[in-house]
C-alpha cells in the first residue's frame, strides 16, 4: 500500500478496534452492527490485496528468467562453437554465416526474437548432426539446450502479467478504501451521534479512532465532527 492507503487503512483499523472494544454499547442495534460487519470484511479484503500485490511483484521472476536465459545462452554457445568449428573446417561459409545469426547476441536480441532464432538453430544443428560424429555432440545436448529454450519461452512475459495484476490489486484496494470512507463518513458517524452525550467516552474514543494519524508528523488531520440533526 503507498502512504495515502496506509493512513487510511490505519483509520480503519483503529476504528473497527474501538467499536470492538465497545460492542456491547451498540449490539442491539442492527443498522451499527450491518455497517461495522461490512467495515470489518472490507478490511479483510483490503490486506489480502496487499499481500496479493506484494507476491506479484515481478522482481524475483525477472531474476530468474534471467538466470535461465543465461543459462540457455551457455547451451546454445557449446553448440554452436561446435557447429562453427565444423563449418570452419570444410570452409562450409554459409553455414558459418548462419550460426553467427542465429546464436550470437543473446543479451542485445529482443526475448521475442530469441525463441524463432534458437528454434532455427537446433533445426540446423539436427540437418548437421550425421555429419558431426568427430564433434562429440549428442541428441542430449540439443535436446536439453530445447529444455531451456521452453522454461526461457514459459517466462517470457510473465512479469508483465503480474504488473497487470498488481494494477488490478491496487484498484481493488482504492475501490473497498472509498467504500469504507463512504460507509464511516455517511453512516456510521451519523450513528455515533446517539452516544454523544449518553455515552461522552464511547462517542470521544470513536471520534478519535476516526482521525487519520499520519506517521512522521505531530498533527492530526482530524474529520469534521458529524453534526447533530436539527
Amino acid at each position: 500500500m503507498n502512504k495515502t492507503q496506509t493512513k487510511d487503512v490505519r483509520m480503519f483499523v483503529a476504528t473497527d478496534e474501538c467499536l470492538n472494544q465497545n460492542q456491547s454499547k451498540w449490539a442491539a442495534i442492527n443498522a451499527i452492527t450491518n455497517a461495522r460487519n461490512k467495515l470489518n470484511a472490507n478490511i479483510t479484503t483490503i490486506k489480502n490485496f496487499d499481500q496479493q500485490k506484494a507476491s506479484s511483484l515481478s522482481n524475483p521472476v525477472t531474476s530468474n528468467k534471467e538466470k535461465v536465459k543465461e543459462q540457455l545462452e551457455h547451451k546454445i554457445s557449446v553448440l554452436a562453437g561446435i557447429v562453427a568449428s565444423y563449418a570452419a573446417a570444410g570452409n562450409l561459409k554459409e553455414i558459418s554465416e548462419k550460426v553467427k545469426l542465429l546464436s550470437k547476441g543473446f543479451s542485445k536480441k529482443r526475448e521475442t526474437d530469441i525463441e524463432p532464432n534458437v528454434k532455427s538453430f537446433l533445426v540446423l544443428v539436427n540437418e548437421l548432426m550425421p555429419d558431426l560424429g568427430d564433434y562429440a555432440i549428442t541428441p542430449e545436448m540439443v535436446a536439453d539446450a530445447q529444455n531451456a529454450l521452453s522454461q526461457f519461452i514459459s517466462l517470457v512475459g510473465v512479469p508483465r502479467t503480474m504488473r497487470v495484476k498488481t494494477s488490478s490489486a491496487k484498484k481493488e484496494m482504492d475501490d473497498l478504501i472509498g467504500e469504507n470512507k463512504r460507509l464511516l463518513s455517511e453512516q456510521m458517524d451519523n450513528l455515533m451521534l446517539r452516544f454523544k452525550l449518553t455515552d461522552s467516552e464511547f462517542f470521544n474514543s470513536y471520534t478519535k479512532a476516526r482521525a487519520i494519524v499520519d506517521t512522521g508528523v505531530r498533527h492530526r488531520e482530524k474529520p469534521e465532527e458529524p453534526q447533530t440533526p436539527v
